[in-house]
Formats: C-alpha cells, sequence, structure tokens
C-alpha cells in the first residue's frame, strides 16, 4: 500500500492513502472486488511512541475528511464540489488544541468514504487506466466495507489499538460498526446523535430521498452527463433529509433571513420564508455534493444492521467503556435510540455511559454547540 503525503499549511497532514491496488484488491461484502482504491484522509495532532493515543472519527452522511482547520482546495477532480462552506473543517469547533478532542493529547484520523466524492475513490473516479468515470457502475458499498477500507489505513499507520471511535449521527453508525467488527482494537466508543438500528421513518426518509434523485430526468440511471447532473433531484433530496436535521425553531429563526421568490415558471408563488430557506439550501447541497455518492452512502445506511455482529461483542477488553449521548430535541435519530443504544451495551455487560444534552438546535447541533460536548467528552476521553 502506499501512501501520498500533501502538508497543508493549516493541517497537520492531508493526504491519499491506496487500500486496494491489483496486488492487494479489496473484496466487497457483495463479492466485488475494487482493485485501485484510495482514500482521502487527514489528521491531527502526533502519534505518540507506542502509538496508543489514537482517535478515528467519522463524518455524517455528507461530510468528508476535512473535520478541522482550513483547506483551500483538494484537487482538481474535488474542487468543482470545495464550495466555500467545505473549506472550515465540519467539526473545526470540536477538534484543536485544548478542544472537545485536544490535539495536543490525541492523534485524530478522519477519512473520506469510499463512494464519496471529497478525493476518496467513488463514482465520480476515474477508471484505472482510463479518462471514464465509473458512474453508474461503481459498486454499492456497504458500512462493513467503509470500516474495513479505513482499519487498512490504521493498519498501515502501525496502530494496534484505537483510544477510540467516534462518531455522530450517521457516523455513530459506523463508530459502532468498528466497534462490533474489531472489538479487540477498540477501547472507547462516543456515540452521539446516533443509534443501534434502523428506524422505520430513516428508512422511509432514505427512500425517499433516493426515489427523489432517481426520478431526476437528468439521473438517467447514474450516468448523467457532466455539465448536466441531477439537480432538482439532489435538491429535493436534501430538502427531505434537512427536516431532520435543524429544530423548528432554529429554522424559523434562519429563514427570517432567507428571502421569499415568488418567480415559479409553475405558477406556485413561495409565501414563506421557510420555504425560501429550504430552497436555499437545497441550492448550496447540490452544488457540493455528488448525486450518485449521496446514493452510495444512502445505501449503506439503508443496510446497517448490528444483528450478524453481535456474537463479537463478547470479545471486547474488560476496559472498555461507551459513551452515548442525546440530544433532546433530535427527529433524525431521536432520543429514544440512543437509549436503545446505551441499553444494548448494558445488557451486554459493557460500561456504557448515557448522557443527554438540551438544545433547541435539534440534530445539528453535535456540529454547532460544541461547549454542550467539551466538559462529557473530554473527561471520557481522558479517563483511563
Amino acid at each position: 500500500m502506499t501512501l501520498h503525503p500533501d502538508v497543508g499549511r493549516l493541517n497537520d497532514f492531508h493526504g491519499t492513502f491506496q487500500f486496494a491496488s491489483p496486488d492487494d484488491p479489496f473484496k466487497l461484502s457483495n463479492g466485488q472486488c475494487i482493485d485501485h482504491g484510495i482514500l482521502a484522509y487527514e489528521t491531527y495532532g502526533k502519534l505518540n511512541e507506542n502509538k496508543d493515543n489514537a482517535i478515528l472519527v467519522f463524518h455524517a452522511l455528507s461530510g468528508s475528511q476535512h473535520a478541522a482547520g482550513y483547506r483551500e482546495s483538494v484537487s482538481q477532480l474535488v474542487n468543482p464540489l470545495w464550495a466555500d462552506e467545505c473549506k472550515i473543517g465540519w467539526w473545526d469547533g470540536f477538534i484543536g488544541n485544548e478542544k472537545v478532542i485536544d490535539t495536543s493529547r490525541y492523534f485524530i484520523i478522519c477519512a473520506n468514504y469510499i463512494g464519496g466524492c471529497y478525493g476518496s475513490t467513488g463514482p465520480a473516479s476515474r477508471k484505472p487506466h482510463s479518462d471514464e468515470k465509473y458512474m453508474s457502475s461503481f459498486p454499492w458499498v456497504t458500512m462493513e466495507d467503509l470500516v474495513l477500507s479505513q482499519m487498512k489505513l490504521i493498519d498501515f499507520l502501525g496502530i494496534k489499538e484505537l483510544k477510540a471511535v467516534v462518531g455522530a449521527s450517521l457516523g455513530g453508525l459506523l463508530a459502532l460498526t468498528t466497534m462490533l467488527l474489531f472489538p479487540v482494537r477498540i477501547r472507547k466508543l462516543v456515540s452521539i446523535a446516533s443509534g443501534l438500528e434502523l428506524q422505520p421513518l430513516q428508512i422511509i426518509h432514505n427512500f425517499e430521498q433516493v426515489r427523489a434523485i432517481e426520478n431526476d430526468s437528468l439521473f438517467l440511471n447514474g450516468d448523467y452527463e457532466d455539465d448536466k447532473p441531477p439537480v432538482a433531484g439532489l435538491e429535493l433530496a436534501r430538502m427531505i433529509g434537512h427536516k431532520t436535521y435543524v429544530s423548528l425553531e432554529t429554522m424559523t429563526d434562519r429563514a427570517k433571513q432567507n428571502l421569499v421568490h415568488k418567480d415559479n415558471p409553475s405558477g406556485y408563488a413561495a409565501i414563506h420564508q421557510v420555504e425560501s430557506y429550504f430552497n436555499h439550501q437545497a441550492k448550496k447541497f447540490s452544488k457540493r455534493f455528488d448525486a450518485n455518492s449521496y446514493l452510495r452512502i444512502l445505501n449503506a445506511w439503508q443496510k446497517h444492521s448490528v444483528d450478524d455482529k453481535i456474537k463479537n461483542i463478547g470479545a471486547l477488553h474488560d476496559g472498555f467503556k461507551a459513551l452515548i449521548i442525546s440530544i433532546d430535541s433530535d427527529v433524525c435519530f431521536y432520543p429514544d435510540e440512543q437509549r436503545e443504544l446505551h441499553h444494548y451495551l448494558k445488557t451486554n455487560g459493557l460500561n456504557s455511559k448515557m448522557h443527554e444534552v438540551h438544545s433547541e438546535k435539534g440534530h445539528d447541533s453535535f456540529l454547532l454547540e460544541p461547549n454542550l460536548y467539551h466538559a462529557i467528552i473530554s473527561a471520557f476521553l481522558a479517563d483511563s
């Protein structure tokens, strides 16, 4: 496996790791193989001599490897999607010196998922030795595939045991999957605004988003043209998902800052600021994400299950600890889902603590309010 370093001015390290090659292909859960595959990743802090201070962070559905600091660009292929909102790390308020996850103590790794669109091999990547993109031919990956590819990076870095796996939302499901797949290599789990299993409402919301994209006439079964992507479908998908990310109070407050546009060719005239707000958010998103990647990650989410992994839970060592954090206003992963996860861990004899934070911002609190989480998470990570 090879490493391609690219030292950034404001980040400790960012680059790509080749997790699959013709000599060492990566076998997916569905039996297909990737024989040319890279992970785009970033690290923060320093790996200590014993290599026992590493924390693997998983991003949410539409996140990236860029968790902290400022990054102006990624690569020629990625830059068209690298909007201004991508340039500041999505967890910049959480990762850094004396922040929630302290870079003076820990070595943090965050990688873009395979199937993604921010530098890791995905549908918009070019096929080996070709100018042709994968597009619809890119494999349908699972949570297990995402985890296994990232653990190859962990192996390459010489890290035998992770101090913690951390994730919020979809990232929390991936952190849990990592714990179950590699129980002897995980010392701590931090799951924020996430859960144990899929809930019916999540399945429906995800399915609605899939249908929104697939029904766009420009989607062309995933083989859309570069200059004619299925923007309308991706925008509608984002609207469906976004309504679960922020609380109604926050949504209403943000909507006051948006103008209402009434010139709709269909004849429908938007009269509410919240309509304008949703339209604005959808248009922003469609400029920074790829429709095929969105479908690949949604598909992995839809296939998430812990049933076939529960047999591994007994291999967790005696010192394992879990921290489950719930947001009281969350309607994407309701608080009951965190309680279910906490109960699952406790029932299986594991050391699990649960905290519920009060926020008026809903699910996105885990992105916006580091002060609510600082004491809880930093103390948990520091506790031996």
